[in-house]
């Protein structure tokens, strides 16, 4: 099993990094939905699956995850930098199991989205490429020998049962779920099919790539088949409303 993927090898920042292959992540918890007239942000489509969320969390997630796609549209596609936000919809298409971003007289942008306990993060993947990413909090009340022994690989529970404290179990109980939950997004796979599989020989049989790192009690993983290193950028609310100036 390849120490490699255990250990922390992506790149996190404090600030946006220049590069397009970048994971942006974000405190939806600093929405204030109450000030924002979201018909002016959200398309239609968009306006529609909001109202279908019921808890607060959720609809200040669903609201900074589609923010984040359209500021990456604009920063990424500077003849699209003055379209307006709602004319950038975000739909997942059923037939290949992908999120897109859909504008009027563009070709379709592929997507990847993720969120867990108020953290979000979102990146464009307009090459098409294998690209998934996950990221989960790290909680220490899970029953996380349970948990291994019903879902997991017998290598991933000896794995996570080397370890002699409840912290480091927790870690590398969520990098593997991290991994597996990336792996499935990057290559289109339900999540449901690669519980059981050993998450690091699936990797090199797909001849995928995998980078790892924690970030304030989050475990972030992406795996890509492309050579080229992702890295995570950290943007706040504040930053991302003078951006996209509303």
């Amino acid at each position: 099993m390849s120490a490699s993927l255990i250990s922390n090898t992506l790149t996190i920042n404090n600030q946006l990094a220049k590069t397009t292959q970048q994971i942006v992540l974000m405190q939806a918890e600093q929405i204030d939905i109450t000030s924002l007239n979201v018909a002016l942000l959200l398309s239609p489509f968009e306006c529609t699956v909001l109202a279908k969320r019921k808890m607060l969390t959720a609809k200040k997630e669903y609201i900074a995850t589609r923010l984040l796609l359209k500021w990456l549209v604009k920063h990424q596609y500077p003849a699209l930098s003055a379209l307006p936000l709602t004319q950038i919809s975000s739909e997942f298409d059923n037939n290949d199991s992908k999120l897109k971003l859909h504008i009027a007289n563009h070709p379709a942008i592929h997507c990847c989205l993720s969120h867990s306990h108020g953290l979000v993060a979102a990146a464009l993947n307009p090459a098409r490429s294998q690209f998934g990413f996950d990221l989960e909090k790290i909680a220490l009340k899970r029953p996380f020998e349970k948990l291994a022994k019903h879902f997991y690989h017998t290598d991933e529970i000896n794995l996570i049962m080397e370890n002699n404290t409840l912290s480091k179990q927790a870690e590398c109980f969520y990098r593997i779920w991290t991994l597996k939950e990336a792996l499935a997004k990057a290559s289109a796979q339900p999540i449901a099919k690669l519980l059981s599989p050993n998450v690091f020989d699936e990797l090199r049989q797909q001849q995928l790539t995998a980078h790892s790192n924690v970030f304030n009690g989050f475990d972030v993983s992406v795996v890509t088949n492309k050579s080229t290193l992702w890295q995570c950028s950290l943007l706040t609310y504040s930053q991302l409303r003078r951006l996209l100036t509303f």
